[in-house]
């Protein structure tokens, strides 16, 4: 019953990600069902990527913490053997569909107790989950999974390759940065190394770790605020243009800036769930941060980065006016910047901020 347009299509969805929404709603709607989740899960956690049919729903699913206790996924992966489509009646029994609370509070009133779905292959240790969803009756739902059995291995294949060319993309814009000689890495929401490139690996060794495969700092407060940055990538509250933390060493030293990169659009995206970039800056850094220092963490100009630092050595602006040949007026001006950018409102704040860098470590453990 499937064309050769549509075997073609998902074809093309393997090699161009972007066409699976669109494939695997029309695939929905030829089977009668409301649309498609296809859902990457592994040792990271869960990415889902929700066509139009059910996206408000999946998202409404997740928000009200169903997916906590989401027995479809895991008792699909408990028979992940089954070399074809299984429907929620044969993974629940009558009474399971009819009192479990995913069932009885969202799922049922919401038309979408009836789906299909199979486990294949991802990259690595990742599974990938196509479900199709909302079917009009279990019995249909059946009828349908005995039909798109026929259809799994070029899906299979098709699924595949993608989450393959996914890795492969990875590594390559990890790779082009090593070319310029940028230290970067490529994390998950969660904070799990995807990809690194060489001059990462190596700054791993003294600045950073991996605990439980998710990306930590060696330094005790840096991991604080390492650990919070991750968070707020994840829960999608954090500073939509990232966020920069000196990074100490095992001597206590902030000799690196890390930069996280959040990584917008498709953030979810079962193939394009990356979550930041990770990008090390190393600078000088005597007991006063130098301006290398201060205008990487802060994203400063030059010359933001020299009345930041001028500030911190206890210098007026009329003071650092004198030492730079420039006029009152436009180091205030310059001033107000470094304010802005930094999110203080006085110098001594400033000062103080800028204090939290120098090394080594001050007894209280800041970052």
């Amino acid at each position: 019953m499937f064309d050769a347009g549509l075997i073609g299509d998902i074809y093309e969805a393997a090699a161009v990600p972007e066409r699976w929404l669109a494939v695997l709603q029309s695939l929905a709607e030829r089977m009668g069902a409301q649309g498609s989740n296809l859902i990457r899960i592994g040792p990271q956690g869960m990415a889902i990527t929700s066509t139009d049919g059910v996206r408000a729903m999946t998202e409404a699913f997740m928000e009200q913490g169903f997916n906590a206790h989401n027995t479809r996924v895991g008792r699909l992966m408990e028979r992940g053997a089954h070399p074809g489509f299984l429907t929620d009646s044969d993974l629940h029994t009558s009474q399971e569909l009819a009192t479990l609370p995913i069932y009885a509070q969202f799922l049922t009133p919401h038309r979408a107790d009836a789906g299909a779905a199979t486990l294949v292959q991802g990259a690595g240790d990742d599974g990938l989950i196509l479900a199709v969803e909302g079917f009009s009756s279990h019995a249909a739902s059946r009828t349908a999974a005995r039909q798109l059995d026929s259809l799994r291995p070029h899906l299979a294949r098709a699924l595949a390759l993608s989450a393959q060319l996914r890795m492969q993309r990875l590594s390559a814009a990890v790779g082009a940065l090593e070319l310029v000689s940028v230290a970067a890495a490529v994390i998950d929401p969660v904070g799990r190394i995807e990809a690194m490139n060489a001059l990462f690996t190596q700054a791993m060794d003294h600045l950073l770790t991996q605990r439980a495969g998710a990306l930590r700092a060696l330094h005790p407060a840096c991991d604080s605020q390492l650990r919070a940055a991750i968070m707020g990538l994840q829960a999608g509250s954090g500073n939509p243009g990232g966020a920069s933390l000196p990074l100490r060493d095992a001597a206590g030293l902030a000799r690196h800036a890390l930069h996280l990169v959040p990584l917008r659009g498709a953030g979810h995206d079962a193939f394009d769930s990356a979550g930041a970039v990770i990008i090390l800056a190393s600078a000088g850094n005597p007991s006063v941060p130098g301006a290398d220092l201060i205008r990487a963490l802060f994203d400063l100009t030059p010359a933001e980065a020299r009345v930041a630092r001028a500030v911190a050595q206890g210098l007026s602006p009329t003071d650092i006016a004198q030492r730079h040949a420039a006029s009152p007026a436009t180091v205030r001006t310059q001033l107000k910047h470094v304010f802005a950018k930094t999110g203080v409102t006085r110098q001594s704040e400033l000062a103080v901020l800028l204090a939290s860098l120098r090394s080594p470590a001050d007894a209280d453990g800041a970052c």
